[in-house]
Protein backbone atom coordinates (compact mmCIF):
# COMPACT_ATOMS: atom_id res chain seq x y z
CA UNK A 1 0.00 0.00 0.00
CA UNK A 2 1.25 3.48 -0.91
CA UNK A 3 0.71 6.22 1.65
CA UNK A 4 0.22 9.72 0.28
CA UNK A 5 0.45 12.50 2.85
CA UNK A 6 -2.03 14.94 1.37
CA UNK A 7 -4.24 17.90 2.13
CA UNK A 8 -2.84 20.28 -0.50
CA UNK A 9 -3.65 21.19 -4.09
CA UNK A 10 -0.35 19.54 -5.01
CA UNK A 11 -1.59 16.27 -3.57
CA UNK A 12 -4.93 16.50 -5.36
CA UNK A 13 -3.23 17.14 -8.71
CA UNK A 14 -0.86 14.21 -8.11
CA UNK A 15 -3.63 11.82 -7.06
CA UNK A 16 -5.89 12.63 -10.00
CA UNK A 17 -3.15 11.43 -12.34
CA UNK A 18 -1.59 8.67 -10.24
CA UNK A 19 -4.84 6.88 -9.39
CA UNK A 20 -5.66 6.43 -13.07
CA UNK A 21 -3.22 3.51 -13.08
CA UNK A 22 -2.71 2.68 -9.39
CA UNK A 23 -5.49 2.52 -6.82
CA UNK A 24 -3.51 0.78 -4.08
CA UNK A 25 -3.30 4.10 -2.24
CA UNK A 26 -4.32 5.51 1.12
CA UNK A 27 -4.26 9.26 1.66
CA UNK A 28 -3.95 10.95 5.03
CA UNK A 29 -5.13 14.50 5.62
CA UNK A 30 -5.00 16.53 8.81
CA UNK A 31 -8.69 17.46 8.51
CA UNK A 32 -11.95 15.96 7.27
CA UNK A 33 -12.22 18.88 4.89
CA UNK A 34 -9.02 17.79 3.15
CA UNK A 35 -10.45 14.30 2.68
CA UNK A 36 -13.73 15.62 1.28
CA UNK A 37 -11.86 17.40 -1.51
CA UNK A 38 -10.72 14.02 -2.89
CA UNK A 39 -13.78 11.91 -2.11
CA UNK A 40 -14.43 11.57 -5.85
CA UNK A 41 -11.27 9.47 -6.24
CA UNK A 42 -11.29 5.65 -5.85
CA UNK A 43 -8.91 5.57 -2.88
CA UNK A 44 -8.95 5.15 0.88
CA UNK A 45 -8.61 8.22 3.08
CA UNK A 46 -7.78 8.86 6.72
CA UNK A 47 -8.39 12.18 8.46
CA UNK A 48 -6.27 12.70 11.55
CA UNK A 49 -3.29 14.69 12.74
CA UNK A 50 -0.44 12.28 13.39
CA UNK A 51 2.67 12.57 15.49
CA UNK A 52 5.62 10.26 14.92
CA UNK A 53 4.20 7.40 16.99
CA UNK A 54 0.86 7.61 15.19
CA UNK A 55 2.69 7.48 11.85
CA UNK A 56 4.51 4.31 12.89
CA UNK A 57 1.20 2.70 13.84
CA UNK A 58 -0.38 3.90 10.60
CA UNK A 59 2.37 2.23 8.55
CA UNK A 60 1.96 -1.08 10.38
CA UNK A 61 -1.84 -1.03 10.27
CA UNK A 62 -2.03 -0.28 6.54
CA UNK A 63 1.01 -2.34 5.45
CA UNK A 64 2.65 0.69 3.87
CA UNK A 65 5.52 0.02 1.45
CA UNK A 66 6.12 3.55 0.15
CA UNK A 67 5.51 7.10 1.40
CA UNK A 68 4.77 10.00 -0.95
CA UNK A 69 4.87 13.27 0.97
CA UNK A 70 2.81 16.00 -0.72
CA UNK A 71 2.12 17.93 2.47
CA UNK A 72 2.29 21.72 2.64
CA UNK A 73 5.77 23.20 2.00
CA UNK A 74 5.76 24.72 5.49
CA UNK A 75 4.58 21.57 7.30
CA UNK A 76 8.15 20.96 8.45
CA UNK A 77 7.29 18.72 11.42
CA UNK A 78 5.09 16.45 9.30
CA UNK A 79 7.82 15.91 6.71
CA UNK A 80 10.51 15.43 9.35
CA UNK A 81 8.49 12.75 11.13
CA UNK A 82 7.53 11.05 7.87
CA UNK A 83 11.18 10.82 6.78
CA UNK A 84 12.20 9.39 10.15
CA UNK A 85 9.48 6.72 10.28
CA UNK A 86 10.17 5.70 6.68
CA UNK A 87 13.82 5.26 7.58
CA UNK A 88 12.98 3.27 10.72
CA UNK A 89 10.62 1.01 8.77
CA UNK A 90 13.07 0.73 5.86
CA UNK A 91 10.53 1.84 3.25
CA UNK A 92 10.85 4.30 0.38
CA UNK A 93 10.14 7.98 1.01
CA UNK A 94 9.50 10.53 -1.74
CA UNK A 95 9.02 14.23 -1.10
CA UNK A 96 7.15 16.41 -3.60
CA UNK A 97 8.84 19.82 -3.82
CA UNK A 98 6.70 22.67 -5.07
CA UNK A 99 8.44 24.61 -7.85
CA UNK A 100 9.63 28.05 -6.80
CA UNK A 101 9.03 31.10 -8.95
CA UNK A 102 11.69 33.77 -9.30
CA UNK A 103 9.62 36.92 -9.19
CA UNK A 104 9.69 39.70 -6.63
CA UNK A 105 7.21 42.53 -6.17
CA UNK A 106 8.15 46.17 -6.62
CA UNK A 107 7.75 46.81 -2.89
CA UNK A 108 8.55 44.14 -0.31
CA UNK A 109 10.09 43.33 3.06
CA UNK A 110 11.34 39.97 4.36
CA UNK A 111 11.56 38.59 7.89
CA UNK A 112 13.06 35.37 9.19
CA UNK A 113 10.82 35.02 12.24
CA UNK A 114 7.21 35.85 13.02
CA UNK A 115 8.38 37.90 16.02
CA UNK A 116 10.44 40.18 13.77
CA UNK A 117 7.51 40.48 11.39
CA UNK A 118 5.10 41.42 14.18
CA UNK A 119 7.50 44.09 15.44
CA UNK A 120 7.50 45.64 11.96
CA UNK A 121 3.75 45.34 11.44
CA UNK A 122 2.77 47.07 14.68
CA UNK A 123 4.47 50.26 13.46
CA UNK A 124 2.60 50.37 10.15
CA UNK A 125 -0.19 52.75 9.23
CA UNK A 126 -2.85 51.63 6.79
CA UNK A 127 -4.79 48.43 6.25
CA UNK A 128 -3.05 45.05 6.15
CA UNK A 129 -4.12 41.73 4.62
CA UNK A 130 -2.72 38.62 6.32
CA UNK A 131 -2.65 35.40 4.26
CA UNK A 132 -0.55 33.19 6.56
CA UNK A 133 -3.37 30.86 7.57
CA UNK A 134 -5.12 30.53 10.91
CA UNK A 135 -2.18 29.00 12.80
CA UNK A 136 -0.41 32.38 12.90
CA UNK A 137 -3.44 34.41 13.99
CA UNK A 138 -2.56 34.39 17.74
CA UNK A 139 0.64 36.36 17.08
CA UNK A 140 -1.41 39.38 15.99
CA UNK A 141 -4.03 39.48 18.76
CA UNK A 142 -2.37 42.12 20.96
CA UNK A 143 -1.37 44.59 18.26
CA UNK A 144 -2.65 48.12 18.78
CA UNK A 145 -3.49 48.37 15.06
CA UNK A 146 -5.44 45.09 15.04
CA UNK A 147 -8.58 46.85 13.78
CA UNK A 148 -6.68 47.65 10.56
CA UNK A 149 -5.65 44.03 9.94
CA UNK A 150 -7.71 41.63 7.82
CA UNK A 151 -7.23 37.86 7.91
CA UNK A 152 -7.90 35.70 4.86
CA UNK A 153 -8.45 32.12 5.99
CA UNK A 154 -10.20 28.96 4.85
CA UNK A 155 -13.97 29.01 5.21
CA UNK A 156 -14.01 26.49 8.08
CA UNK A 157 -15.81 27.15 11.34
CA UNK A 158 -12.85 26.16 13.53
CA UNK A 159 -10.57 28.63 11.74
CA UNK A 160 -13.14 31.41 12.02
CA UNK A 161 -13.51 30.58 15.71
CA UNK A 162 -9.75 30.77 16.19
CA UNK A 163 -9.84 34.29 14.78
CA UNK A 164 -12.69 35.31 17.05
CA UNK A 165 -10.95 33.74 20.07
CA UNK A 166 -7.94 35.97 19.33
CA UNK A 167 -9.76 39.31 19.33
CA UNK A 168 -10.45 39.40 15.57
CA UNK A 169 -13.79 41.02 14.76
CA UNK A 170 -16.06 39.40 12.13
CA UNK A 171 -15.58 42.41 9.83
CA UNK A 172 -11.85 41.62 9.72
CA UNK A 173 -12.27 37.96 8.73
CA UNK A 174 -12.31 36.95 5.05
CA UNK A 175 -13.19 33.25 4.96
CA UNK A 176 -12.66 31.85 1.46
CA UNK A 177 -11.08 28.90 -0.33
CA UNK A 178 -8.08 29.77 -2.50
CA UNK A 179 -5.94 30.03 -4.50
CA UNK A 180 -7.09 33.41 -5.80
CA UNK A 181 -6.78 35.05 -9.20
CA UNK A 182 -5.05 38.39 -9.69
CA UNK A 183 -8.46 39.95 -10.30
CA UNK A 184 -9.93 38.65 -7.05
CA UNK A 185 -6.85 39.71 -5.08
CA UNK A 186 -7.15 43.16 -6.64
CA UNK A 187 -10.85 43.38 -5.77
CA UNK A 188 -10.10 42.57 -2.12
CA UNK A 189 -7.26 45.08 -1.96
CA UNK A 190 -9.47 47.83 -3.32
CA UNK A 191 -12.47 46.91 -1.18
CA UNK A 192 -10.47 46.86 2.06
CA UNK A 193 -8.05 49.63 1.01
CA UNK A 194 -5.07 47.34 1.60
CA UNK A 195 -1.58 48.87 1.78
CA UNK A 196 0.33 45.77 2.92
CA UNK A 197 -0.03 42.04 2.28
CA UNK A 198 1.59 39.46 4.57
CA UNK A 199 2.36 36.07 3.05
CA UNK A 200 4.86 33.26 2.53
CA UNK A 201 6.39 32.21 -0.77
CA UNK A 202 4.05 29.53 -2.10
CA UNK A 203 4.87 29.06 -5.79
CA UNK A 204 2.31 29.05 -8.57
CA UNK A 205 0.26 26.34 -6.86
CA UNK A 206 -0.22 28.57 -3.84
CA UNK A 207 -1.12 31.64 -5.88
CA UNK A 208 2.14 33.53 -5.31
CA UNK A 209 2.32 34.96 -8.83
CA UNK A 210 -1.23 36.29 -8.64
CA UNK A 211 -0.49 38.00 -5.32
CA UNK A 212 2.63 39.68 -6.68
CA UNK A 213 0.87 40.90 -9.82
CA UNK A 214 -2.06 42.28 -7.84
CA UNK A 215 0.21 44.00 -5.32
CA UNK A 216 2.31 45.62 -8.06
CA UNK A 217 -0.83 46.82 -9.80
CA UNK A 218 -2.23 48.34 -6.60
CA UNK A 219 0.99 49.71 -5.06
CA UNK A 220 0.79 47.26 -2.14
CA UNK A 221 3.89 46.22 -0.22
CA UNK A 222 4.34 42.48 0.32
CA UNK A 223 5.72 41.41 3.69
CA UNK A 224 7.26 37.94 3.45
CA UNK A 225 7.65 35.53 6.34
CA UNK A 226 10.58 33.36 5.28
Amino acid sequence: MIWVIGGTKDSRDFLEKYTQTNKNVIVSTATEYGAKLIENLPIKTSSEKMDKEAMLNFIDKNKITRVVDTSHPYAFEVSKNAMEVADEKNIEYFRFERAEINILPKKYSKFETVEELISYVEKLEGNILVTLGSNNVPFFKDLKNLSNIYFRILSKWDMVKKCQDNNILPKNIIAMQGPFSKELNTAMMKNYEIKYLITKKAGDTGGERQKVEACDENDVEIIYLE
